[in-house]
């Protein structure tokens, strides 16, 4: 849990590399003791005032990296897509997060997600009480300020109304851990994570987009559809009414994101892609059979729980069922290069982000694609040598 030399708590000193930044032990200390600082890759850690402290270990007891997470294997397996065109289009993938958290709504309950925000140019968590559900759907690929809801979440839950908390897989550990009980009224959504790319990269990157256009930033959206599901784009808008859209791995935060270059720390031990502890698991169905897919995207959705299969249930008359193969969790298990994160913020620490964006990033992407490019003309060469074969041997 610990995060920088400064925490100076006995049991939870010197354990950066497993800090998730879930925030658990800032929202459980009883005394405040406990602020999420910034560090100089941009990413939170928590942050120990010793004056303040009383030794209680609250925050020992809630941090995910002082013991494993519950591992929930599936109930039930789907690959599903709401049928409504509209709903579809209103997420990254096949839609399944806006019906569930409509349902939740109906209920006259509140829905909890992650926010793009303008003026500060990063990613929080927040609600339908204060942001419409349009703004909570769609992947947002930087790490959020979750912990500043898990407060307002119990409130919600305390009364009596149905919430349902999307986040990441840590995140939602965080949250149940903060916690501390089982909720009927509580649904959580989590999804098969790529890593958290650093929050203060993007935010730089952010406000020198806004400076090279010249106008306010006024959102961004990481997974535009309107090329189609597979062909991803993001999508910058400005006060002037203008955007600025690109192919996502020729956007510099994309890139490196997808690259696994800007991850936290954390991401690159994360056992997490086959431990979730959320009802409802939610991920991009790419292996999709092109017989049934139309490019609007196709959502594979895992029922953990049963309370996550109650409102699987509920949805899917509001779907489209496609045929999903056997399942294997080992599909999302990532492989990083460790060398390529300590360039990356060797670079964005000592030179800045103009440099970043700049000089490193080209020669980044331009091998890259000499790369790409040699593997497309290697795996055409493969598929004619063994078609020829094929054809001498019939």
């Amino acid at each position: 849990m610990a995060g920088n030399e400064s925490v100076t708590i006995e049991d939870i000193d010197g354990i950066s590399s497993l800090c998730t930044g879930c925030g658990a032990c800032a929202a459980a200390c009883p005394t405040g003791s406990i602020c999420m600082t910034t560090d100089r890759e941009g990413f939170s850690y928590p942050r120990v005032d010793n004056n303040q402290c009383i030794a209680c270990h609250k925050c020992l007891n809630v941090c995910q990296a002082s013991r494993d997470s519950a591992k929930h294997n599936p109930i039930e397996i789907e690959v599903l897509y709401a049928s409504r065109k509209d709903e579809r289009a209103a997420g990254s993938s096949g839609g399944i997060m806006g019906l569930l958290a409509k349902r939740v709504l109906e209920s006259n309950g509140v829905v909890f997600g992650a926010v793009f925000d303008a003026e500060g140019h990063r990613v929080i968590h927040a609600s339908t009480e204060t942001h419409s559900l349009e703004k909570i759907l769609r992947s947002k690929y930087v790490q959020s300020e979750a912990w500043p809801t898990y407060a307002r979440v119990k409130q919600h839950l305390c009364s009596g109304e149905q919430v349902l908390f999307c986040g990441t897989p840590c995140q939602v550990i965080g949250l149940n851990r903060y916690l501390g009980k089982q909720y009927s009224n509580l649904l959580t959504v989590d999804f098969f994570c790529h890593g958290v790319p650093s929050p203060g990269f993007f935010a730089d990157y952010a406000r020198l987009v806004e400076s090279q256009k010249g106008s306010r930033l006024t959102d961004v959206t990481f997974r535009e559809k309107s090329h189609g599901w597979r062909e991803q784009h993001m999508r910058w808008y400005f006060s002037d009414g203008s955007n600025i859209e690109e192919p996502s791995l020729d956007n510099c935060h994309y890139f490196f994101f997808l690259g696994n270059y800007s991850l936290r720390k954390s991401c690159y031990t994360c056992e997490l892609y086959k431990r979730h502890e959320a009802d409802i698991t939610l991920a991009d169905y790419w292996l999709i059979d092109p017989a049934f897919d139309d490019d609007l995207g196709t959502s594979l959705v895992l029922a953990n729980t049963e309370n996550g299969l109650t409102f699987l249930k509920d949805i899917k008359k509001d779907t489209i069922e496609v045929p999903v193969d056997n399942f294997d969790f080992e599909i999302y298990r990532h492989s990083y290069c460790p060398n390529k994160r300590a360039n990356f913020f060797d670079c964005y620490v000592n030179e800045g982000i103009e440099a970043t964006c700049g000089s490193y990033f080209d020669n980044e992407h331009r091998v890259w694609c000499i790369r790409n490019r040699c593997g497309a003309i290697k795996n055409a060469f493969v598929s004619k040598i063994k078609n020829c074969i094929g054809a001498f041997t019939r």
